[in-house]
């Protein structure tokens, strides 16, 4: 029974999460991302719920669960995107040199400020997105790696396959299916403990009445 539970939520878990990251690589919309990453995050616990026996009160390894698991959801959703992104860059980009126009900071709200750049082109023409990185100066020329299709934010330097993208994708669903099998384990085994420790009380109180 725990096998089979095991592998019903690593394979919609795990779909879930990498249908995600290829939707959002292929229409690379920011605010579809703004809404699904939430939206990501909340289907963990309820995909937990359902799919975990002895949920409705977690203890033990069903504790670490609820917050490895969606952690680990984010973590190889972001990755796909990014080896995706990578990988098609690698295959179809443009590498050219640009200039730095300018250099502000973005407020990120709870989370520090990310310090961006806005680029041109050789021609002198703005090239769309930005990029992100420290140090970065007015006037600096770097490389930078553009989609022709300008649908892929301009990526700093030059990319790689995406093989280390997915490589540490692997490694957090690898940590996502290990928290998934110690809390289903022990879901499936607490059911029984209780059954028995319950039958123990009985017998006890049994005993325990004069004839």
């Amino acid at each position: 029974m725990a096998a089979l539970l095991l592998v019903r939520s690593t394979v919609v878990f795990l779909g879930v999460e990498a249908g995600v990251g290829v939707l959002l690589h292929i229409t690379q919309n920011i605010w579809l991302t703004l809404l699904l990453y939430p939206a990501l995050y909340l289907l963990s616990f309820f995909l937990l719920a359902l799919l975990v026996p002895d949920m409705d009160e977690p203890k033990g390894w069903a504790v670490a669960a609820m917050i490895v698991v969606p952690v680990a959801a984010l973590v190889v959703m972001h990755l796909t995107i990014s080896g995706l992104d990578q990988r098609v860059l690698h295959a179809d980009g443009r590498v050219e040199r640009a200039t730095v126009a300018k250099v502000y900071w973005v407020d990120q709200g709870a989370d520090a400020p990310t310090h961006v750049a806005d680029l041109d082109d050789p021609s002198g023409q703005p090239l769309p997105g930005v990029v992100t990185g420290d140090g970065l100066k007015a006037g600096q020329t770097i490389t930078v790696t553009v989609d022709p299709r300008g649908k892929i934010p301009v990526l700093l330097g030059t990319p790689t396959t995406g093989s280390g993208k997915f490589r540490l994708a692997g490694i957090a669903a690898g940590v996502e299916v290990l928290f998934l099998a110690l809390a289903i384990c022990q879901g499936v085994a607490s059911p029984a403990g209780d059954e028995d420790d319950g039958q123990a009380e009985a017998n006890a109180e049994t005993k325990d009445v004069p004839a």
